[in-house]
């Protein structure tokens, strides 16, 4: 299943059409649903995108459906603007990095697979960000492109997701210079790069599914004594199952035995962060 995320209807408007998405009768957001896709339209900034991907998440998942539902990944499309004049418009960003201006929080996308985009960061603001406020100093931007929704939408998605089933893909709309929004401008910006687009989906399910099949269950069973043993966060749960699936990618072997990580007497959650830390190290570096 592939759920994705747009800001606009103008946004969702190509997907739509070309998916053969119906509208659900949900009350909240507009929702479209086809074969194996969902797609939900958020509203503008980053309180609406985050509270629209935790709807969508936790309407359709059940528990421990994240792990074992196969090509299940989530995706947040949209255009962003730029101030450097590097890509034309109407150019796909895949984006490695998601920064948000008020908090100083960054996300980190797991892309691991191969892919016919440029690679960037966003950087999310509150407000609409103009190329003045940039010139004057008003405003110091530390990313390739401005949006406003997703460092809300990635923060909302990795509650239930990994990193590698999370992915953010802006299309560059201006150069911070709109005086009047054009909704027919956008839509084509996005109906330009569908085709690539599908080509990306594609790659991201295989991917998915082939990460899911590769914890043994005797592995998974271990995996799931080691967060509740550890007492870790849903995100901590979700990261230790994806760096598992990652030793195995890389090296090809069974997972190291965990067991005196998962005997660990754990009395507050600090502490199951720190054995975390462990056990990132033994799995990432060896």
């Amino acid at each position: 299943m592939i759920y994705i995320v747009t800001a606009l209807p103008c946004e969702s408007s190509p997907f739509v059409e070309k998916y053969h998405l119906k509208r659900d009768g949900c009350r909240y957001f507009p929702l479209y649903r086809g074969d194996g896709m969902s797609l939900i339209v958020s509203g503008v900034g980053k309180m609406a995108s985050a509270i629209a991907t935790t709807y969508l998440l936790a309407q359709n998942l059940k528990p421990g459906q994240a792990e074992e539902e196969e090509g299940l990944a989530i995706i947040n499309i949209g255009v962003c603007g730029a101030f450097h004049q590097r890509h034309p418009i109407g150019t796909p960003v895949l984006i490695h990095k998601v920064m948000d201006h008020e908090t100083g929080k960054q996300y980190f996308p797991d892309i691991l697979i191969e892919h016919p985009f440029k690679e960037g960061s966003v950087e999310t603001h509150n407000n609409v960000v103009r190329r003045e406020d940039v010139l004057s100093g008003r405003v110091e931007l530390q990313a390739d492109l401005v949006d406003m929704e997703a460092s809300g939408f990635f923060q909302a998605a990795s509650r239930f997701l990994a990193p590698h089933q999370i992915y953010v893909i802006k299309v560059v709309g201006d150069y911070l210079d709109v005086v009047d929004f054009d909704r027919q401008r956008v839509a084509q910006c996005i109906s330009d790069t569908l085709d690539a687009v599908e080509g990306f989906i594609k790659q991201v399910e295989g991917l998915c599914r082939a990460e899911g099949d590769v914890l043994t269950q005797d592995e998974r069973r271990q995996l799931e004594a080691a967060k509740e043993s550890l007492r870790l966060t849903v995100t901590q749960g979700h990261q230790l199952m994806d760096m598992a699936r990652r030793y195995k990618l890389r090296t090809g072997r069974p997972l190291p035995d965990l067991s005196e990580f998962i005997q660990t007497d754990v009395k507050v959650k600090a502490e199951g962060k720190k054995v975390l830390e462990r056990i990132r190290r033994l799995l990432l570096y060896e």
